[in-house]
C-alpha cells in the first residue's frame, strides 16, 4: 500500500476528529514524539510538547504558561476542523518527521480536565477543569450499520464502510521503508482476519486505549487489500460486528471490482 500524502493526512485527521462520537483524546505520533488532540463536543483543543518553540510560534500555536505544553484551541465546526487539521498535519511535517507515511494515530487515556467551550469571539484561554457528559449520539455511519445488521442486510452493511474511513490496528509504529505492521486477529477456526473499526471508541472497546491505528478510506484498503489470505472484520466485538473469511471477502471483491 502506498504511503499517504501530507494532503491526505489533513483529510484522515479531519474525518476522524469528525467521527468522535464522544470526549476523546487522540495521539498523533511518529519516531518517538506526539501531537494530542483533545477532541470535545463543541471544541478541540492540541496539545504539543515544545520540541521547536520558534517553529511553534509562527505557526501559531499558543505559549504555554509554566512547564505546560504549547497548545491551539478551535470550534468544532467543519470550516473551523479544516484548518485545525492543516495546522496540525503542518505542525507535524515540522517537528515530527518529514514523512507522513510514519505518522500513526491512536486513542489514549482521556486527560484529568475537560476543556472550556470556545465563546464566540473571544479568545480562547488556558483549560478550566470542567465536567462534561459524553456525547452519546451515534454517528451517520454506525447508525446504517446498526439498521443494516438489525434487518441481516449483509450487501448493505458491507456497502456502508466501504464508502467511509475505518480505523486499522497496527502491531507498532509503521516503517521507515513504508511497511504496515497490521494487526491480524484469527476466527474461531484460526482463520486470520484484519479488524477494521468505524470509529476510533469501538477500535478503542475491542483493543484497548493506546493502541496505534491508520485511518483511512475504507474503499482505498479493500482496492489493495494487504493479503489475499486474510478476511475481513468489521467493528469486532460489537452488536453489530460482521466477519467474512477470505474466500467469501475474495468473491465479494471481484463481484464489485470496477469495470472499464
Amino acid at each position: 500500500m502506498t504511503s499517504p500524502s501530507w494532503p491526505e493526512i489533513v483529510e484522515r485527521l479531519r474525518d476522524t476528529v469528525a467521527r468522535c462520537d464522544r470526549d476523546t483524546d487522540l495521539e498523533l505520533t511518529a519516531a518517538g514524539r506526539g501531537i494530542r488532540l483533545l477532541v470535545r463536543r463543541d471544541v478541540v483543543r492540541v496539545l504539543c510538547p515544545g520540541y521547536d518553540e520558534a517553529r511553534l510560534a509562527v505557526l501559531g500555536w499558543r505559549r504555554p504558561a509554566g512547564d505546560a505544553q504549547w497548545w491551539y484551541e478551535s470550534p468544532r465546526s467543519p470550516e473551523q476542523m479544516d484548518r485545525l487539521s492543516m495546522m496540525v498535519a503542518r505542525t507535524a511535517a515540522e517537528v515530527l518527521t518529514d514523512d507522513p507515511g510514519a505518522l500513526s494515530c491512536r486513542p489514549v487515556p482521556p486527560a484529568a480536565s475537560a476543556v472550556r467551550p470556545a465563546t464566540a469571539g473571544a479568545a480562547p484561554t488556558e483549560p478550566a477543569v470542567v465536567a462534561e457528559p459524553a456525547e452519546l449520539t451515534e454517528p451517520a455511519v454506525v447508525a446504517l450499520l446498526a439498521a443494516a445488521a438489525n434487518r441481516r442486510d449483509l450487501p448493505g452493511y458491507l456497502g456502508v464502510p466501504a464508502g467511509a474511513m475505518v480505523c486499522v490496528p497496527l502491531a507498532g509504529e509503521p516503517a521507515a521503508d513504508g511497511e504496515v505492521p497490521w494487526t491480524v486477529v484469527g476466527d474461531a477456526t484460526g482463520a486470520p482476519l484484519l479488524p477494521v473499526f468505524t470509529t476510533p471508541q469501538a477500535l478503542a472497546a475491542f483493543a484497548g486505549d493506546g493502541v496505534p491505528f491508520v485511518a483511512l478510506p475504507c474503499a482505498e484498503l479493500l482496492e489493495d487489500w494487504p493479503d489475499e489470505s486474510w478476511g475481513l472484520a468489521v467493528d469486532a466485538g460489537s452488536a453489530r460486528a460482521v466477519t467474512l473469511a477470505a474466500p467469501a471477502l475474495a468473491a465479494l471483491l471481484t463481484a464489485n471490482a470496477p469495470t472499464g
